[in-house]
């Protein structure tokens, strides 16, 4: 397998841009700022906000020629009230409407169950590569899912990628020693000290915390960027935020943009 070339930050559209504490107008401007930075990766998925996250990507995205981005989107597996998930292949094509776009340079199976990693998956990812819709295929898992992307007779994996939080190092060793690309996320979240917000965003992370501490939620407590972004394996990181300031400050952290001074 040859390892895909992934940049070494890629921005997350997901969270408050997919709800109206962040305008649409805000979610272009922070776009067109990442990619005059340099940072040209951008991740999404049908899940944030019901389509909207994916629909105000590809709204920031027109007149952008396709080859100066790569975007990642992804498919549910399952949904938690037990309902069945659309068609794998209409969930696709629903996110390139969303998105404005023939293909996507990546499609991940967000947060699935070890059965959803099994040859079924598999062989939806190789179809929509053979089609043309995608040009890579792979998981976003936190959980036991992440280990059964290796899981079949030849021990190899049929992903090319695999975007995680980067807490097992020889998680991210296996990964590099079969071809698989590892993204990691969650590389600075940890549970805030409170302040007072100062945007209609802050109030979306204000949220986010007071429902994560009332249900006492696992708090993730990742490496830090550059921490990340030195460990052997990772081949980048995904970062959301609303502030041209925050963008900038890990452009730099990541080597996109030279440091000041």
């Amino acid at each position: 397998m040859i390892t895909p070339d992934w940049p070494r930050l890629g921005l997350g559209i997901s969270g408050p841009h997919a709800t109206r504490f962040v305008s649409e107008k805000e979610t272009a401007r922070l776009v067109h700022a990442a990619i005059e930075m340099g940072v040209t990766l951008f991740d999404t998925g049908p899940m944030y906000g019901n389509g909207e996250a994916e629909r105000r990507l590809g709204v920031a995205l027109k007149g952008v020629a396709r080859d100066k981005v790569r975007v990642i989107t992804k498919v549910r597996t399952f949904l938690r009230d037990g309902s069945s998930c659309p068609p794998f292949e209409v969930q696709l094509r629903a996110s390139l409407k969303r998105l404005g776009l023939n293909d996507v340079d990546a499609l991940l199976l967000h947060g699935p169950r070890v059965a959803d990693v099994s040859p079924g998956g598999r062989e939806d990812i190789q179809k929509a590569k053979s089609s043309g819709l995608i040009r890579h295929g792979g998981v976003c898992a936190r959980d036991a899912a992440r280990y059964a992307i290796w899981d079949k007779p030849d021990n190899a994996a049929p992903y090319d990628l695999l975007m995680t939080p980067l807490d097992d190092p020889v998680l991210i060793a296996r990964a590099s020693e079969t071809g698989v690309a590892v993204l990691g996320i969650e590389t600075m979240r940890s549970r805030r000290r409170f302040r007072l917000p100062r945007s209609q965003a802050d109030l979306w992370y204000l949220a986010r915390d007071a429902r994560d501490a009332f249900t006492n939620a696992p708090q993730p407590s990742g490496p830090g960027l550059q921490a990340a972004l030195c460990l052997p394996g990772v081949r980048g990181a995904i970062f959301t935020t609303t502030r041209p300031a925050h963008l900038e400050e890990n452009a730099r952290l990541a080597g996109v943009i030279p440091p000041t001074g």
